[in-house]
């Protein structure tokens, strides 16, 4: 074990420790006085407790109080019909636990809370370490993935996953690019190109994906066997062509009677580089045309 788990134990073994001194005066002392040594019961104490024309005397003698001309007399809970010694106990548990007994749970519960405290803690310091590492090995198999896409993979809550790539931004671990009301991010990411981070971006939505790879590999498509080879409404292929269009990632040739369809030259260069360092990191003899 290293020297902080151990420090960490060392003080919760020392909470403990005092925890249960104090334990031990509470249950051998009350009111500064120990039972046993300082009560005598044939020998009451002398003091009396003057109120007007009444003195109160201290007695050991049993008080049967009244009630309706009728004596309240107390029994044990062992007394009872087995009946009522259940409800009793679960409608009415404390009651029946000595008020040394309560302080005892109470601060064993404490050292418990604290022990859990520490270890969470520490589990938690562990996870602070691990969850940038994680990140960044997500990020560098999947450039260009959204906080949601992060949070889905690595089952991290949002507000988390934010905290972290936030400083880890701050830190220059990753970069950020906005796109169409979301940020996506690169582990490191100086060195890509803007065109780049865009293919990558798109690349990493799986219906937007198709698209760009139909018309790389049918240049000159029109919208009408661009659907076709998507099966769905060539009106629905308008939102990513006006799409990718504003972007410059496809460029449109009109022949007179339709639009056709390809990516710009930036486009066609960084799909190509981004396909070859996918193939370097997956086996480095693939080559990609």
């Amino acid at each position: 074990m290293d020297r902080e788990l151990l420090r960490e134990i060392g003080i919760v073994i020392l909470v403990v420790l005092i925890l249960f001194s104090a334990a031990v005066v509470l249950f051998f002392a009350e009111g500064g006085e120990i039972y046993g040594f300082n009560h005598d019961p044939k020998n009451p104490p002398e003091n009396q407790l003057v109120r007007g024309n009444i003195v109160f005397i201290p007695t050991d003698k049993e008080i049967i109080p009244i009630y309706d001309d009728k004596k309240i007399i107390s029994v044990d809970l062992w007394q009872l019909p087995p009946k009522d010694i259940l409800e009793t106990l679960i409608t009415s548990p404390m009651a029946y636990i000595p008020p040394i007994t309560s302080h005892l749970i109470t601060l064993f519960v404490s050292s418990l809370g604290l022990a859990f405290l520490v270890l969470y803690r520490r589990k938690d310091k562990q996870l602070e370490n691990e969850r940038p590492e994680q990140i960044l090995a997500y990020l560098s198999k999947n450039p260009g993935h959204s906080l949601q896409q992060i949070t889905d993979a690595l089952a991290i809550n949002r507000s988390t996953a934010r905290h972290y790539l936030r400083s880890m931004e701050k830190s220059n671990m990753l970069s950020a690019t906005r796109y169409r009301g979301h940020t996506h991010y690169f582990a490191g990411g100086s060195g890509i190109s803007e065109t780049e981070r865009l293919m990558y971006i798109i690349r990493s939505q799986e219906k937007a994906r198709q698209v760009i790879r139909i018309i790389r590999e049918h240049p000159g498509i029109t919208k009408q066997e661009l659907a076709g080879k998507l099966r769905i409404n060539p009106s629905s292929c308008n939102w990513y062509l006006r799409r990718f269009r504003d972007d410059g990632v496809i460029m449109i040739i009109f022949d007179g009677v339709h639009n056709h369809y390809r990516l710009t030259s930036e486009a066609e260069a960084a799909y190509k580089t981004i396909l070859t360092d996918q193939a370097e990191t997956e086996d480095p003899d693939t080559t990609v045309s």
